[in-house]
């Protein structure tokens, strides 16, 4: 009788063994994917601020290009419509512009020209110079912006249109993202990603 009560609780000690052993596993494979999806959604946060920003950047774009239509819109009378552009290397480049040095305190009040190229190349507080110089420390590193005309009929932006042509403002920058599994994502090298938004002057 002793016997099979001190056998029983030999197999009664091993089942538990395994059970807490079981336990253990399924415990360390619940925390780590909870550990995966904690990194997944710290990554999607950091990629909707970046998003965000990025549509905040186009939208002082925008409204620089609507405080200043006499720039914009009426330039149209010549073949060449006003162009921008920051590379991923920080150099900015534009058309239709003329350089100043700053309309802030001038003398004599700028021309609309010259207040675009205020706006957008000043080298203090221009927006290509908040935006990317080219350095680590710019507010986006590697990104890139265009400002480029869109004609109303299609094709090339041409003189004095019959209709108004606006402009597509484009935003490229890279994003990595964190994958929940292989399936999703293979690498976890940057993307390319961009935003485009039309204005009408």
């Amino acid at each position: 009788m002793l016997v099979t009560r001190s056998l029983a609780r030999r197999r009664q000690d091993g089942f538990t063994m395994v059970e807490l052993l079981i336990t253990i596993l399924i415990v360390t494979v619940g925390i780590l994917g909870l550990a995966k999806m904690q990194a997944t959604a710290v990554s999607n946060t950091a990629v909707s601020r970046t998003r965000a920003l990025m549509t905040y950047q186009a939208e002082s774009l925008a409204g620089m290009i609507r405080s200043n239509r006499s720039f914009w819109v009426t330039s149209g009378s010549t073949a060449t419509w006003p162009a921008f552009a920051v590379s991923s290397a920080g150099v900015a480049s534009q058309t239709g512009m003329t350089s100043v040095a700053t309309c802030i305190g001038a003398s004599v009040a700028c021309t609309p020209a010259q207040l675009a190229y205020d706006d957008l190349m000043n080298t203090t507080y221009g927006w290509a110079k908040n935006f990317n110089d080219g350095t680590a420390a710019s507010a986006f590193p590697n990104a890139s912006a265009t400002i480029a005309c869109v004609s109303a009929s299609g094709g090339t932006c041409a003189a004095n249109p019959t209709s108004p042509h606006s402009y597509d403002i484009t935003l490229t920058w890279s994003q990595k993202l964190v994958a929940m599994s292989k399936t999703t994502q293979t690498t976890q090298t940057s993307t390319p990603v961009s935003i485009v938004m039309h204005v009408q002057p």
